[in-house]
């Protein structure tokens, strides 16, 4: 009850922003005979209730990690994993978005859909799971059209085999690697040798063998791509290739298997001449270090705490991946907002026909700083085409700050406040209380109705798959003092508040729905705070107004 209560909360300021009713989430696409289902997405519109106004959904049905995200001639190319059949994690195709400014996106027909097993008749059908694409700079793959580089994707099919003298009989994963290609930029793909693998199940290796990461080196003029096998030493593998058909593989690394394993360049200091590479996984762990195409050295740098390095420190990021061959050296990424959790459905329990959201873009640099190099992470540049009304100020003591902030009424909204610290400060954004706690130098969000809904939702679950729920929703960012000030930015949507402090230095992500009827913005905290610099924009929506 207390979670219907909620949400009937968060959704009761919005009757005057939109007249439309929100669709059923049982469309008629749950009861379709196949996966082309997109052509029954059309009389969806965007004006529901909880539908995220600059973050991506798809119109319909399920969305979870962003797959073959390639950028070429212009558009941002954006696949995701998709059910296209309703709002539960069925058997996965894979949707399709473009765009040209990484924030207006156009979706498109599914690209690739469940299929057939090619290797037991009798089998369930392959499933399509995480992969990447790339533009074949050198038309390895021979099917170039024109002037139209080809695009080649390599992603994950589903696979189960008998395990060996089970009783009763079972079956376990034995997932394996396809490849696609499209020559029309990325409307249309068509599979490879029929969906056949180019990459076969790897003995010994994690059965859910999975999402590869393609690029290409143009140093040792091939294409290459970094998977988990797992294994007893954890292995990430890479392998090579110079027609995107024959996979060699030549290089493992131990201790870093993980899903969705990224691996990518990334100029130092925003020096295009020295570029560092990053291998980052689904939870956003990371290491920096030097390649050549043939070695990897890490640095194997840790934070204070003995830890691995994070570059988010929320509670729904997850499975981020970059766009590849994005221009000026520029690495964009994109992470799933889950909101997945047992009892957390907050757009299905809204009855939305849709479910899950992609995070905002964000560029990622690397910065040499006195513990070393490390990742930092902000918006995209673009989001400024989304501003509405922007109200700058500078030099504000915290009343002169609030009776500012008083004045504005923003629905969804970008905002920066750069501060030098006096003790404790509490940042309220529309009803989202987002704490600085000076003694300790870090930043605090709690989302206490996930926690509150996940602990219930857990004690309804079978008894063998109940466990202990500790999680509160509390959740610490790193918020040390940069020259004095400490710089947070937020952004604010239906369903998510995003922190990013000192200038990415760290981010935090939250799948959180704010009171529809609160458009409140204020401070509180010790009198003699500083507010050096406050910025609110106003943001209008990415979707079309029909």
């Amino acid at each position: 009850m207390k979670k219907q209560l909620f949400l009937l909360s968060a959704l009761s300021g919005i009757s005057a922003i939109s007249t439309f009713a929100a669709p059923p989430s049982d469309g008629p696409w749950t009861r379709a005979t196949n996966y082309n289902t997109f052509p029954m997405y059309a009389g969806v519109g965007y004006d529901q209730a909880l539908r995220p106004q600059f973050h991506f959904t798809s119109r319909v049905g399920w969305l979870n990690d962003p797959n073959g995200m390639v950028y070429y001639d212009g558009e941002w190319l954006q696949a995701f994993q998709h059910y296209a059949k309703g709002n539960a994690s069925g058997a996965k195709s894979w949707g399709q978005s473009v765009s040209t400014d990484l924030f207006h996106w156009t979706q498109l027909p599914h690209i690739l859909n469940p299929y057939p097993n090619v290797k037991d008749p009798q089998g369930n059908e392959h499933a399509i799971w995480s992969g990447s694409a790339v533009v074949d700079e050198i038309n390895a793959l021979g099917k170039q059209q024109g002037d139209v580089k080809t695009l080649f994707a390599l992603f994950t099919a589903t696979h189960a085999v008998p395990v060996p003298n089970s009783q009763p009989p079972k079956k376990e994963g034995a997932f394996f690697q396809v490849g696609a290609y499209s020559t029309d930029k990325g409307r249309t793909w068509t599979m490879i040798d029929g969906g056949k693998p180019l990459i076969d199940h790897v003995d010994g290796s994690d059965p859910g063998q999975r999402d590869p990461c393609v690029f290409y080196h143009p140093e040792t003029k091939s294409y290459q791509f970094i998977m988990q096998l797992g294994a007893p030493n954890r292995i990430v593998r890479l392998w090579r290739s110079t027609d995107l058909i024959h996979w060699e593989p030549f290089l493992d690394i131990p201790d870093k298997s993980a899903e969705c394993i990224n691996m990518y360049p990334v100029p130092l200091d925003g020096d295009p001449k020295n570029l560092k590479w990053v291998i980052a996984d689904a939870g956003t762990a990371y290491e920096v270090g030097d390649y050549d195409g043939k070695t990897w050295k890490g640095f194997g740098d840790k934070d204070k705490d003995g830890k691995r390095l994070k570059f988010e420190y929320g509670d729904c990021y997850y499975a981020a991946q970059r766009f590849n061959q994005a221009p000026d050296n520029r690495m964009v990424h994109v992470g799933w907002l889950r909101s997945a959790g047992p009892g957390f459905s907050p757009f299905v329990d809204g009855g939305m026909p849709f479910t899950q959201q992609l995070s905002v873009p964000a560029e990622i640099t690397l910065k040499t700083t006195p513990d070393g190099i490390r990742m930092y992470r902000n918006p995209v540049k673009e989001i400024s085409v989304l501003y509405a009304k922007s109200d700058k100020f500078e030099n504000l003591t915290l009343a002169e700050a609030n009776a500012k902030l008083s004045a504005l009424k923003p629905e969804l909204i970008d905002m920066t406040i750069a501060f030098v610290p006096s003790g404790d400060l509490t940042l309220t954004v529309r009803g989202l209380k987002i704490e600085y706690v000076a003694d300790r130098k870090i930043l605090v969000f709690t989302n206490s109705v996930r926690a509150e809904a996940e602990k219930a939702g857990m004690l309804k679950l079978p008894p063998g798959k109940q466990h202990p729920y500790k999680d509160t929703g509390r959740r610490e960012i790193p918020a040390p003092e940069v020259e004095g000030k400490v710089t947070l930015r937020v952004l604010v949507d239906r369903a998510s508040l995003e922190l990013f402090v000192n200038d990415g230095q760290a981010a935090a992500s939250f799948v959180v729905i704010p009171d529809a009827q609160n458009r409140d913005i204020s401070l509180a905290g010790d009198a003699s705070t500083k507010v050096s610099r406050l910025e609110v924009n106003e943001l209008k929506s990415i979707w079309p107004s029909k």
